[in-house]
């Protein structure tokens, strides 16, 4: 086992703290169309947004942030590559919550590079719990510009690191979420802030039964949320501690 992965296999999992529960039970969230999407990184206060909320239509809406003390746009983009390499990695990452991972065959000169590339679109797919219930996911990685911000948005936001991407159900079959991943620089080390919109379009009947219900989308937030807020703190230890071996 490397040394990277057997600290991250003993290091402690806080809770969700009770005032971000209060905050997702509540719909302490603003609701941000889709096709409205740049907002979600131009305007400061949408960053800072823990909350769920029901659009008309019967689609969702999550916004999950979390101070990560100490990381940089580097250490998180070294994460993103490094954790898909390994499912051992994925498990002791969240281990209630992630149970397997794989790669698209097209993408493992990405993940297998000596070091880390530059950004491209890659296929992920992992296996994992929404709430109670755990499912076979396809996420596609996208571009910032092929998720639908421009230049122009990119700029007014800061130049925020961007993870933009589509997560589709049944392994490819149905689309459950679009989402972004936002990280801000700050004094302390970075801001992070997750939007999915979940449901969009999707008129499935057993899609819906089956996720499109609020205990399993509060699921997913929580899950979410525990997932970064665990990397406060540790990822600069875990990062540097990769990069001596």
């Amino acid at each position: 086992m490397d040394v990277t992965l057997r600290r991250l296999k003993v290091r402690d999992i806080p809770p969700v703290p009770p005032e971000i529960i209060e905050s997702f039970r509540n719909h302490r969230v603003t609701m941000v169309p889709f096709e409205e999407r740049a907002r979600i990184i131009t305007d400061p206060e949408l960053r800072l947004e823990n909350g769920v909320a029901e659009f008309v239509d019967g689609s969702f809406m999550v916004s999950v942030s979390c101070p990560m003390h100490g990381v940089t746009r580097d250490m998180l983009m070294w994460w993103l590559w490094w954790f898909p390499q390994n499912v051992e990695r994925f498990r002791a990452w969240l281990p209630e919550a992630n149970f397997e991972i794989t790669y698209s065959e097209d993408d493992r000169d990405f993940f297998m590079a000596q070091d880390v590339p530059s950004f491209r679109p890659v296929t992920l797919y992992p296996n994992q719990a929404v709430g109670d219930l755990a499912l076979p996911f396809r996420i596609d990685l996208v571009m910032a510009d092929e998720f639908g911000f421009t230049a122009k948005d990119i700029e007014v936001a800061g130049n925020p690191l961007l993870v933009c991407g589509h997560m589709m159900a049944r392994k490819g079959k149905f689309l459950y979420s679009d989402f972004v991943y936002s990280v801000y620089p700050t004094d302390y080390g970075s801001l992070f802030n997750a939007r999915f919109w979940i449901g969009r379009n999707n008129s499935n009947l057993l899609l819906r039964l089956l996720l499109l219900n609020e205990r399993r989308i509060m699921g997913l937030a929580e899950i979410c949320y525990r997932q970064y807020a665990c990397l406060d703190g540790i990822l600069p230890e875990l990062y540097w501690e990769n990069r001596r071996s």
